[in-house]
C-alpha cells in the first residue's frame, strides 16, 4: 500500500490556506511534489526550465518556465505564495568543469532564500540528499546529527548541497522558517530522465547482473511527495530530515528486479577487491570524454553500504513506507509501457 492509499490521521496543510511553489516541477521528485500537492487542492506554481509531458487526470498547475538563475524569473515565482519547495538543483557525481553546481546548488538558491523572505514566504522547504549525511552500520545506521563521512563519494553536487542546507538553515528566523529534507534513492513512475529509475532499467536489461555489494535505503515516490507537504507545517526549523526507507543492498535490489521483470535470472556480486580497478579505470575513461556519466564516485558509491535511519522524519511527518517490491514494481512498469518491453511483470 503507498503512502497516498494509506489512511493516516496525521495533519496536512490546509489546501486552501497554502498556495505553494515548487521549483524543478518537471523533473522526477519535482513532479511528483507539485502533482501531489494539486491533487489534494493546492494552488501549485511550478518552476522548470521547459513544460513536462502531461498525461490524462494530472491536476491544473500554473506553469512558469524558465531559468532558475534568472532574477525576474524567481521574483514572479515566489509573488503570493505561502510556502515554497525548492527540488530544483544541478545533479551529478561526476565533474562540474562549467561550475554550475555552485551558481544553481549555492549561488541561486542563497538569492532565492532572501527573495521568498521579502515575498513574504512563511515556510521554505529545501530538497537536499542522503549524500549530505553519513553512513552508519545495518546495526547502528547514522542520523541526522552523525557527522558527515562519505568523503568517497565527494563531489561537486555533494559540496554544493552541503553547503546550500548550511545556507537554508541559517535563514530561518522570525516569522520566515526552513526545513531540508534529504531523501533517499527515489524510485516511482514517471521518471523523465529518468534519474534513479535508470538504474533499475540497466539491472533488467540482461539476464545476468553484475552488482556490487553496496546499497543504499530506497524512498517511494509517493511517501517522498506526502513528507514535502507535510514539510510546509511541521518539522523543527532550522532541521534537517533523512526521507529513507527499507535499506537494500545492490544485489538484492537486482533480485526483486528479477523478480518483477523476469530479467535479470541471476545476479552476481561483485567482490569488494574490484572497487579500486574500476575506479581507474572509469576515470580513464572520463579522461577520454567516455561514459561521462561514470565516475570514480559513481563507482565508490556502488560499493558503499549507506546505513542512514529515516526514522525522525517518519515520526514528525507520519510516513508509512510500502514494501520494497511495491515501489519497484511501480517504477517497473511505468519503464516497461515507455520503453516497449514485451517481458511481463508479475
Amino acid at each position: 500500500m503507498s503512502q497516498a492509499e494509506h489512511p493516516s490521521s496525521f495533519p496536512d496543510p490546509a489546501p486552501g490556506d497554502w498556495p505553494v511553489l515548487v521549483t524543478g516541477a518537471g523533473g522526477f521528485v519535482g513532479g511528483h511534489v507539485a502533482r501531489h500537492l494539486a491533487a489534494a487542492g493546492h494552488s501549485v506554481r511550478g518552476l522548470a526550465r521547459t513544460r513536462p509531458l502531461e498525461e490524462p487526470g494530472d491536476p491544473p498547475i500554473e506553469w512558469i518556465l524558465g531559468d532558475l538563475r534568472d532574477e525576474r524569473l524567481r521574483l514572479r515565482a515566489v509573488e503570493g505564495v505561502r510556502g515554497v519547495i525548492h527540488t530544483a538543483a544541478w545533479v551529478s557525481l561526476g565533474k562540474d568543469p562549467k561550475g554550475l553546481s555552485r551558481a544553481i546548488n549555492v549561488e541561486a538558491t542563497r538569492q532565492f532564500l532572501d527573495e521568498a523572505r521579502r515575498a513574504g514566504v512563511e515556510r521554505f522547504v529545501l530538497t537536499s540528499t542522503l549524500h549530505t549525511l553519513a553512513s552508519g552500520t545495518a546495526d547502528a545506521p547514522a542520523d541526522e546529527d552523525t557527522p558527515w563521512n562519505l568523503e568517497c563519494v565527494d563531489s561537486p553536487y555533494c559540496r554544493t548541497k552541503r553547503e546550500a542546507e548550511a545556507i537554508v538553515r541559517g535563514a530561518s528566523e522570525g516569522g520566515f522558517s526552513t526545513v531540508t529534507l534529504c531523501p533517499a534513492m527515489v524510485l516511482g513512475p514517471r521518471d523523465p530522465k529518468p534519474t534513479s529509475t535508470r538504474l533499475l532499467r540497466v539491472i533488467a536489461s540482461s539476464p545476468v547482473s553484475f552488482l556490487p555489494r553496496g546499497g543504499i535505503p530506497i524512498v517511494d515516490s509517493t511517501v517522498i511527495a506526502t513528507a514535502h507537504r507535510r514539510a510546509l507545517i511541521a518539522g523543527e526549523p532550522g532541521a534537517r530530515y533523512a526521507i529513507a526507507g527499507p535499506y537494500l543492498s545492490y544485489p538484492e535490489l537486482g533480485r526483486l528486479v528479477g523478480r518483477v521483470a523476469g530479467w535479470p535470472r541471476a545476479v552476481a556480486v561483485l567482490p569488494d577487491f574490484l572497487q579500486g580497478p574500476m575506479m581507474l579505470s572509469t576515470g580513464l575513461l572520463g579522461r577520454f570524454g567516455r561514459h561521462a556519466e561514470l565516475s570514480a564516485t559513481t563507482v565508490s558509491g556502488g560499493f558503499l553500504r549507506l546505513h542512514v535511519s529515516g526514522r525522525r522524519a517518519d515520526a514528525t511527518f507520519g510516513l508509512v513506507h510500502p514494501p520494497a517490491i511495491e515501489t519497484i514494481r511501480a517504477a517497473m512498469a511505468d519503464t516497461r509501457d515507455s520503453s516497449n518491453d514485451s517481458r511481463p511483470v508479475e
